[in-house]
């Protein structure tokens, strides 16, 4: 005996499409979390006139839900509209074509950001924020471009030189044809520009267009593809197009409380802006902050040194040092004497001030030499040239300071915290989410979909807590209400779309009161 099955069976009354999605469903989840949040600032870039245009709310559901399945093609997206159910509720059965869909992730990359700090301040009103513990990292995700489309200017003038005769030759052979065609046609045909001279002269504008950045920002290469995106190294020391992502996670569930999208390969100069942003973000400073070595410089030191924050950030060659694979001695195992401004080499001999070495944009160095190296049995290990010399920085001392604290246990143990907090996160992205490259070109509209992933991530830590401690959506949207003047949660909009649903524990007479 079987159940009846009859695919032209018809409703008998019409389904609700929430019954398609079960109640901890992480789309309803994004569903209310989109709803609260405060979307006057993209709703305002709307015009009246025209045709209605689909509610921006509508259109960050679709994408944000896509970015936490691993779906990002606009495309793909619009084709979930029309099989995939919790797309379908997402939506309320509307269906974006896949360029507005494009149009609307191109743009709106300040209303995105407010939307990324309203998401962080609700995590931080649920509880998921610790006591200012955070780990920083960057990771390089490859741009929407070749490798091969990065030219200097020299490649650049043979690519448009190569362009112009090819260009040339086509139109050459237009005229000529239209020649023979005017003769045995007339006028009744129209002229046509060859469709590979239309695709050459647009390759010939964008490598104008290339070639004039980097001439007035005084770039040595740029990719012609993506003006923008920097050739940059990748784990397993392949080098690619790409941008450099910048988080700053919390330790207590992991949650990104700051991000921004870098054109820079290098993660020193990052430190200032991202503890800016966490700021500016949750209100407040960290107290501890975990780094790996692209983040070492003296000038961040001393910069967390200054905000009072407690930093365990590890030089270039502390890892070296410490693993012990070095051909010469490192010059952590000379030791300096601060009372006689001198250094005592392994072998227990002085090594002297010499002389000042002069900089032009860092403080000048000091010099240290040995006289009695040729003699020294320990000289095969510790130098190839006649003596050895060590130079000192003045600010050298945060350096060991730093090492000093990171040999301690609770320094191994917070350094080793760093690891499965911000790092598991890229993993999370990369491998779990797919994000791996951009879909887009240029700076600002990468920016956008690197936020937008960030959202995700943290929307799907909401779930994770919510299920973890078994709180339900009715109680999180009670706490929201609460704090709505602290959150910038729109109460109206909220008490309206869940008054008969999910706000049904509250008196109607209550929620008519919040909605005036």
């Amino acid at each position: 005996m079987f159940k009846k099955y009859d695919q032209n069976q018809q409703f008998l009354l019409p389904l609700r499409l929430e019954s398609f999605l079960p109640e901890d469903h992480i789309a309803r989840i994004l569903n209310d979390i989109i709803e609260a949040v405060d979307t006057t600032a993209i709703e305002s870039t709307y015009s009246e006139n025209g045709c209605p245009a689909y509610h921006p709310k509508l259109m960050l559901k679709i994408l944000l839900y896509g970015y936490m399945i691993n779906i990002r093609s606009s495309r793909d997206i619009q084709k979930m509209t029309s099989t995939d159910t919790a797309f379908m509720y997402l939506t309320a059965m509307q269906y974006p074509d896949f360029r507005t869909i494009c149009r609307f992730r191109s743009t709106h990359l300040d209303s995105i950001k407010d939307i990324f700090v309203q998401v962080v301040t609700v995590c931080k009103e649920m509880g998921m924020l610790g006591a200012g513990k955070v780990s920083i990292d960057g990771t390089k995700i490859k741009a929407n471009a070749s490798v091969r489309e990065s030219k200097n200017a020299k490649g650049l003038d043979k690519e448009i030189a190569k362009l112009r005769e090819e260009i040339d030759k086509i139109l050459d052979e237009s005229i000529e044809i239209d020649e023979e065609e005017d003769e045995k046609y007339g006028d009744s045909t129209p002229y046509q520009m060859p469709k590979e001279l239309v695709n050459k002269t647009k390759r010939l504008e964008k490598i104008q267009a290339a070639k004039k950045k980097l001439e007035e920002e005084k770039l040595k290469k740029i990719n012609v593809t993506d003006n923008d995106a920097k050739i940059m190294k990748h784990k397993g020391g392949s080098k690619k197009p790409s941008y450099n992502g910048q988080v700053a996670v919390d330790d207590k569930e992991q949650v990104i409380v700051a991000a921004d999208l870098v054109d820079e390969e290098n993660d020193v100069h990052q430190m200032d802006p991202i503890i800016q942003r966490i700021h500016a973000i949750v209100g407040y400073k960290p107290t501890i902050v975990l780094a790996d070595a692209g983040y070492f410089s003296y000038d961040n030191v001393e910069l967390l040194t200054r905000e009072g924050i407690d930093a365990y950030i590890p030089d270039n060659f502390f890892e070296v040092e410490k693993r012990g694979k070095s051909k010469w001695f490192r010059k952590s195992i000379f030791r300096y004497d601060d009372e006689n401004d001198c250094y005592y080499c392994p072998a227990s001999i002085v090594m002297p001030f010499k002389t000042i070495q002069k900089r032009s944009d860092k403080p000048d160095l000091k010099l240290y030499g040995c006289k009695f190296c040729s003699q020294c049995v320990l000289k095969n290990a510790c130098t190839k040239s006649e003596n050895r010399t060590i130079s000192r920085d003045p600010r050298e001392h945060l350096l060991e300071n730093m090492r000093v604290k990171l040999r301690t246990e609770t320094g191994k143990k917070l350094y080793q915290e760093r690891m499965y907090t911000v790092e598991s996160v890229f993993g999370q992205m990369k491998q779990n989410r797919g994000f791996r490259e951009f879909l887009l070109r240029g700076k600002e509209k990468v920016k956008v979909e690197f936020l937008m992933m960030c959202i995700a991530h943290n929307i799907g830590k909401i779930e994770g807590v919510m299920k973890r401690d078994g709180k339900n959506l009715k109680e999180i949207l009670r706490k929201w209400m609460q704090g709505a003047n602290q959150i910038g949660v729109n109460v109206k909009n909220i008490a309206i779309s869940f008054k008969n649903e999910v706000l049904s524990g509250l008196c109607v007479k209550d929620v008519d009161f919040m909605c005036a």
